[in-house]
């Protein structure tokens, strides 16, 4: 693959330009000279260059054809957290943090967490149980076992900054399925479960989350 680059828009005819221009949203007047659309194409290029989250999304093909590689951006610059179910014993959980919230954590070296919270209902404000996960700035998502007998759960995206606590922010409220035979299960008990639970590495979650969050087994 090889960049954008001024000597493959200079093989290009005056029309192939302009449509170049208009795939990719650059306004082009009807009577700009040719070189000057070339500029404007590569100013375009360069901003995108310069942006790393879309670096290499405008490449082109060993033949010369233009081509948009849909890479997505490292970060939407938000915070964000999400959580579905992965199965019925776990969830994934996934976040984004802006840049600000990074540049501050780093410079009061501030700390993350995530806060597991379980209610009764969709319409509790209390949570009825919660436990917490520490995690670095780095990391983007976990599997996190599911306690058993829960029937609701929000994940909270939390700071420490300054011995100030702060909810960065917050996932929504989703619904739990009932699968207590596994959810009560602990690492070493004998339980029979079914193939496709077994072959999806359930078991070795399970034995992982035990070890590194037993309080949430309690």
């Amino acid at each position: 693959m090889k960049n954008l680059s001024r000597e493959y828009l200079e093989t290009l005819s005056s029309a192939e330009l302009i449509h170049l221009a208009d795939e990719y949203g650059v306004d082009i007047p009807d009577d700009l000279n040719r070189q000057f659309i070339i500029g404007d194409l590569l100013e375009f290029a360069d901003e995108l260059e310069s942006d790393e989250r879309y670096r290499e999304s405008v490449v082109l093909s060993d033949t010369g054809q233009v081509m948009n590689v849909n890479v997505l951006p490292d970060s939407y610059n938000e915070n964000r957290v999400n959580v579905i179910l992965r199965n019925p014993a776990s969830l994934f959980v996934w976040w984004d943090l802006s840049e600000s919230s990074l540049k501050q954590l780093e410079e009061s070296f501030g700390t993350l967490r995530l806060c597991v919270n379980f209610f009764e209902t969709r319409e509790d404000l209390k949570p009825c149980d919660s436990f917490e996960i520490k995690i670095s700035e780095k990391e983007r998502s976990r599997y996190v076992i599911i306690p058993s007998d829960k029937k609701f759960v929000r994940v909270d995206l939390m700071c420490d900054i300054d011995s100030r606590e702060e909810m960065l922010a917050f996932s929504q409220k989703i619904p739990l399925p009932v699968f207590s035979d596994f959810m009560i299960l602990r690492p070493g008990e004998k339980l029979k479960i079914p193939r496709a639970m077994e072959l999806s590495g359930a078991m070795d979650l399970l034995r992982e989350h035990y070890n590194e969050y037993r309080n949430s087994f309690a």
